[in-house]
């Protein structure tokens, strides 16, 4: 059937009068989801292949046993989620937390990405089809009547998006309505003296989900020391060409893309930048002579390395990505000063290389405590529930 205002009114509708299954059912039924999920491969092929995806659903899974705290409720609203992107297990920790606290959601998904969203629901129905009742999926156009109907009659909205799209929902939703928007935010990578042996975790980061989401690095800031750095150079372009083989990642088709690195190339090559990359445009690396500004990130696993006197100071260099870090990855040690520095930054995840692609469920995205968020803006009633750290909200 096909969706219309009126239709998403009434799923709205539906989801709403839906009584909330026993809070065991649905704790028992995620035990199983999480358990099931690591080995469950979706039998369609995606955009990105099993073996890149796998990672990610092996940390969330791996995190799901402290992220089982329960909540007694008598009702609660329903939830818009509205997905954007192709970044594979986007909607996963919304979709955990929303099973978790027993929320009906209404999922828009991503056109670039619904084999993951729509993989995470059918497993869960295979589990348990009552609790998987509690999520509906549906695919129509952001910019739409559709979306529209959506948010004006949701009890609560979490979009992912640009900041524009984010924007226009915010001014389609009800004020009343509680709304939390993501939008674009950047990760890096700091490689303080030593640590070469990391490149190839550094790898996995750049190429997971080719660089498409706000976890994946888009500039490596390296001590500026000339010895130790064309060694650094030359340990991430192996790494990079061996992740890319062993992923089995193909030449780039997409006459768009390849447009968009080779002009990537071309400009850094006219800025007196040295470049590296393979013939199949599936890896790019570009090498700034000096500190610079980070360049608005590309994508398509174009990754900037900028050497600096004083690692510390990379805030000073971020540009545009200023205030949106989402994600810093650390290449050796960390100090007790570089520690300093990204918490000035506002640094929401920080960890070490290899691990940025593969956050645990309980990630605070931009700051914010999705059980926490859910718990405090979207049911109409509690009884007593205390949170993991003791936090109350009755």
């Amino acid at each position: 059937m096909e969706t219309t205002p009126q239709t998403v009114r009434e799923t709205v509708a539906r989801l709403r009068r839906k009584a909330p299954l026993p809070q065991e059912r649905r704790l028992t039924a995620l035990h199983e989801l999480w358990r099931r999920l690591p080995e469950r491969q979706p039998s369609e092929t995606g955009r990105f292949p099993w073996a890149q995806v796998r990672r990610g659903v092996g940390a969330l899974a791996r995190s799901a046993p402290h992220c089982l705290v329960p909540l007694v409720v008598e009702n609660s609203g329903v939830l818009a989620l509205i997905l954007a992107g192709n970044t594979p297990l986007l909607a996963w920790p919304v979709l955990h937390y929303c099973v978790l606290l027993g929320i009906p959601v209404f999922i828009k998904q991503s056109r670039d990405e619904a084999l993951w969203t729509r993989h995470f629901v059918e497993t869960l129905a295979s589990v348990d089809e009552d609790v998987a009742a509690s999520l509906h999926l549906d695919l129509f156009p952001g910019d739409s009547p559709q979306t529209e109907a959506l948010v004006q009659c949701a009890d609560a909205v979490i979009a992912y998006g640009s900041d524009s799209s984010i924007a226009s929902l915010r001014v389609l939703t009800p004020e009343s309505t509680p709304f939390q928007g993501f939008g674009h935010a950047v990760s890096i990578t700091l490689w303080p003296s030593g640590g070469q042996t990391l490149a190839r975790w550094l790898a996995q980061d750049v190429l997971a989900y080719d660089q498409g989401g706000c976890l994946s690095p888009q500039v490596v800031f390296v001590e500026k020391r000339p010895l130790f750095l064309r060694g650094v150079v030359a340990a991430i372009c192996r790494g990079l060409m061996e992740v890319s083989q062993e992923w089995d990642l193909r030449a780039r088709t997409d006459l768009a893309e390849c447009r968009v690195v080779r002009e990537a190339r071309e400009l850094a090559l006219m800025e007196g930048c040295d470049v590296f990359g393979d013939d199949g445009l599936r890896w790019t690396l570009i090498v700034h002579p000096k500190p610079c500004v980070l360049p608005f990130p590309v994508g398509f696993s174009v990754l900037h390395l900028i050497p600096l006197d004083e690692l510390a100071l990379f805030g000073t260099f971020l540009g545009a990505a200023r205030g949106r870090l989402s994600s810093v990855g650390v290449a050796g040690a960390f100090t007790d000063v570089l520690r300093v520095a990204m918490a000035a930054e506002g640094v929401s995840r920080i960890c070490p290389v290899g691990q940025m692609q593969t956050p645990p469920l309980d990630w605070k995205n931009g700051g914010v405590d999705l059980r926490r968020w859910l718990a405090q803006c979207i049911f109409r009633g509690m009884v007593g529930f205390k949170g993991g750290g003791g936090e109350s909200f009755s």
